[in-house]
């Protein structure tokens, strides 16, 4: 079932899903004597079975009852055949189940049968489903057997009652306009579902401002029937069955004008019961009860008159107090139209200042984005011109660095025994030599520095032998180099075979550097 927003808010969600089926009872009483009923042939199936007991009663009426839930008589047309083949129990208990229905038909409220073919349009405002059903009697359990005779005997002696069940998929609302008594059908929607809290069934008072409520059951589905021991439904008539037979001989299947024949009899003296003898028995009971009726008019009519005189003050009083109410309800009204006018003018004035608070909250926004945006930019130059100025820092200090150790590599050169220029310009040329390479460099030349003895001995011998001494100079040059070369253990560098012959190349060249320098300065 759809449970509209207004429903929820009012709490009622819960209760209503919960509430999507109900019962109410229907009294078992002979119908009235004015009456005629039908029986319908397919109704009596079983009726001599010894091992049932026959019951016909009213299922629903398509009225307003006093639930305040309205079986509408479109609705009512649309279900009747519903409750065919559904189960009967005692007091709605479905652990009680006592018989099932068997047949169902629709009748006027004079209990003649409504042709299925009809227009429902053409319907009576007012009709009922009559049912034929069977209670169970032939239980082997002596507690179940004595259940069904108690629940017999209490229906021939007119003590039971019927209590319908159905399910449904939604509903509407009825008004009946309580000054015109006129009445209307309503549509269940979001717009209108405020109006649920007010209905009975969900804990209102049934009534809202001029109106009474009702609730118009939509999508019924009649699950069966519970024989129970409070009436709900004055309408109801039940009629119990032993010698269904008899009637169908009289009248072209018309129930007799008491509406009613009750199976009271033995087996063994109910051939010997006929029509007219219970038709003459209960002629005598009615006499009886006219006569004791009749006895008691007097002071009741006389009981009656003092109750109307006393109605008639009473409706003085009401009169007096309702037109009171009506002055009072006409105040009320102005006072609510004139709260009406300055509650519209006081949200005007709010919407208006909340539009003039909404716009300069805006343009203060807007203000706010545009400084933050000129900051923002102010930052970004900022930034750039402090990252420009670490940039030249860093060129700075690492030409500081490089000139640092441009300076140490030529004061390791010189110390090795390079003349000035010579070692400035190995600097420069082994510039992108690693710092071992260029230690072992460094100490490959320390090696061949000549001592002071052989210096004196040198300067001695290019004086008594000038023209030999760039031959020996160079052959000197060239022996300390090959004798160099074979014994130094240094490894330039650690790791592949290519860097290996990167290593072997540089000294290479590191060599004929040397020798080349070391001719010069001979």
């Amino acid at each position: 079932m759809i449970i509209y927003p207004q429903e929820t808010d009012d709490n009622l969600a819960e209760i209503i899903s919960a509430s999507t089926s109900i019962s109410y009872a229907s009294i078992l009483e002979p119908c009235d004597i004015e009456q005629n009923h039908q029986l319908k042939t397919k109704s009596l199936a079983s009726v001599d079975d010894s091992d049932l007991y026959y019951v016909q009663s009213i299922l629903v009426s398509s009225s307003w009852n006093k639930n305040d839930d309205i079986f509408d008589k479109s609705e009512v047309w649309a279900a009747r055949k519903t409750p065919e083949d559904k189960p009967t129990n005692l007091e709605h208990d479905e652990n009680l189940i006592i018989g099932h229905i068997t047949s169902n038909w629709p009748i006027d409220d004079n209990g003649n049968t409504i042709d299925e073919t009809v227009d429902p349009s053409s319907l009576p405002d007012k009709f009922h489903i009559l049912t034929g059903s069977v209670i169970y009697r032939a239980f082997s359990n002596p507690d179940l057997k004595e259940r069904a005779e108690k629940l017999i005997a209490e229906i021939e002696d007119g003590s039971k009652y019927v209590s319908m069940e159905c399910y449904f998929k939604g509903f509407d609302y009825g008004l009946i306009n309580k000054s015109t008594g006129e009445y209307k059908i309503l549509e269940r929607n979001d717009a209108t579902a405020y109006l649920t809290k007010y209905l009975r069934a969900y804990g209102g008072s049934g009534e809202h401002e001029e109106y009474k409520l009702g609730r118009v059951l939509r999508s019924i589905t009649f699950s069966g029937k519970g024989f129970v021991d409070k009436p709900a439904n004055p309408d109801s008539i039940i009629f119990t069955k032993q010698k269904i037979d008899e009637i169908f001989a009289k009248k072209n299947d018309d129930l007799s004008n008491s509406g009613v024949i009750l199976n009271k009899s033995t087996s063994n003296d109910a051939e010997n019961i006929t029509m007219s003898e219970i038709l003459e028995k209960e002629i005598a009971e009615l006499s009886t009860k006219i006569d004791t009726i009749t006895a008691g008019c007097a002071e009741t009519v006389k009981e009656a008159h003092s109750l109307a005189d006393e109605l008639k003050e009473s409706n003085r009083t009401l009169e007096t107090s309702l037109t009171e109410a009506n002055a009072t309800v006409a105040d009320l009204q102005s006072q609510l139209e004139v709260l009406k006018t300055e509650h519209e003018a006081v949200l005007s004035s709010l919407k208006s200042e909340a539009e003039e608070a909404a716009a300069a909250a805006v343009a203060a926004a807007a203000e706010a984005k545009s400084a933050a945006d000129e900051q923002l930019a102010q930052a970004r130059t900022e930034i750039e011109a402090l990252t420009e100025t670490l940039a030249g820092y860093k060129n700075k200090e690492e030409e500081m660095l490089k000139k640092e150790k441009m300076m140490n590599r030529k004061a390791s050169l010189l110390e090795a025994g390079l003349e000035d220029e010579a070692a400035s310009a190995a600097v420069e040329k082994f510039e992108s030599l690693d710092d071992t390479s260029f230690d072992d460099m460094v100490a490959i030349l320390a090696a061949m520095k000549p001592s002071e003895d052989m210096k004196m001995k040198k300067k001695e011998e290019e004086e008594a032998m000038m023209p030999k001494k760039k031959m020996a100079s160079e052959d000197e040059a060239v022996s300390a180099l090959e004798e160099v070369e074979a014994e130094e253990t240094v490894e330039l560098s650690v790791g592949s075979d290519e860097t290996e012959s990167q290593a072997d190349s540089i000294r290479a060249e590191l060599v004929e550097f040397v020798s080349a320098r070391l001719n010069k300065n001979s």
